[in-house]
């Protein structure tokens, strides 16, 4: 399969492990308006259209108990959003795509 082309969502997601992804039922392709979808809506209007940032990092309250029940689901699948945020922050969204292109 070929690596999707995404942004670096808010939460840290790598839209490369999304489960609906690898089986082709992807409902946003790794786009801003998948966002809004399914279980990723709630992190993304608190996110970015309550708070007006770019990353989940950036929060005073972060990790809050939304974000932590959110990072252990995708834990599961083996994407862990802890770390993504933290390369994120250390490194930034264009180094964290690179490191995740193969």
């Amino acid at each position: 399969m070929k690596n999707l082309d995404f942004f670096v969502p808010p939460c840290g997601v790598d839209c490369n492990k999304c489960p609906r992804y690898k089986k082709g039922k992807s409902p946003c392709d790794g786009f801003y308006e998948g966002c809004t979808k399914r279980k990723c809506k709630g992190i993304y209007v608190c996110c970015v259209e309550k708070k007006g940032l770019r990353f989940c990092y950036e929060c005073k309250s972060y990790p809050c108990s939304r974000y932590k029940k959110f990072a252990d689901s995708w834990k599961k699948i083996g994407d862990d959003l802890l770390e993504n945020q933290k390369y994120i922050k250390d490194n930034g969204a264009e180094e964290f795509i690179k490191s995740r292109k193969i």
